[in-house]
């Protein structure tokens, strides 16, 4: 529980309902009050409320000093992702933060097919290229990519084939993306 002038990120836990009623930039789940937004704590005692100050600077400051971020992409369009940031290096963050990847921000090397290197469900390392909402990421750098998808024909986690190319085990199904430092490795067969 939050005391008086902490800073607190949406998700964390203010206070009970039997204290406080959710006030500004807070909402009630399950019995707990909780922050919807990144700020400090207010706890109104008159009117016995549970609030949350936005705190804008503190956060895009620390996300100016983020070197990565950990995402889901949630929806392809032409030619951008929309990716659920859902950690800010190893510290995570509740709710996410929605992010977009642009089709010029996946590689150096030319990309005809935004599917080529991301798809839908896969769970990507980025690096934050704005700090204003949306936040704009990008795959270009080592170290940056696809960490864990999935089949698009069965949902299997897929396995590691070479830097390019991925693997089903269950199927067979081999794709492309823009692989990162993956976390399932195969055997690096391409049959």
């Amino acid at each position: 529980m939050g005391k008086q002038g902490d800073l607190t990120l949406p998700g964390d836990v203010l206070s009970v309902i039997e204290e406080f009623t959710p006030g500004e930039g807070c909402y009630e789940l399950q019995g707990q009050v909780r922050a919807s937004i990144i700020g400090k704590v207010f706890y109104d005692m008159i009117n016995r409320k549970s609030n949350v100050i936005p705190e804008k600077k503190t956060f895009v400051y620390k996300l100016k000093k983020a070197k990565y971020m950990y995402g889901l992409v949630t929806s392809l369009k032409e030619d951008y992702a929309v990716v659920a940031v859902s950690s800010v290096e190893e510290r995570f963050v509740s709710p996410s933060i929605t992010g977009y990847l642009h089709i010029s921000q996946v590689s150096h090397k030319h990309v005809k097919s935004l599917r080529d290197a991301v798809r839908p469900s896969d769970v990507i390392k980025a690096r934050p290229i704005s700090y204003t909402y949306p936040l704009q990421l990008s795959l270009r750098g080592k170290d940056l990519g696809v960490i864990v998808a999935s089949c698009s024909i069965c949902g299997t986690v897929m396995l590691k084939m070479d830097e390019e190319h991925l693997k089903c085990p269950n199927c067979g199904n081999v794709e492309t993306r823009r692989v990162g430092p993956y976390s399932v490795k195969g055997n690096g067969n391409r049959s």
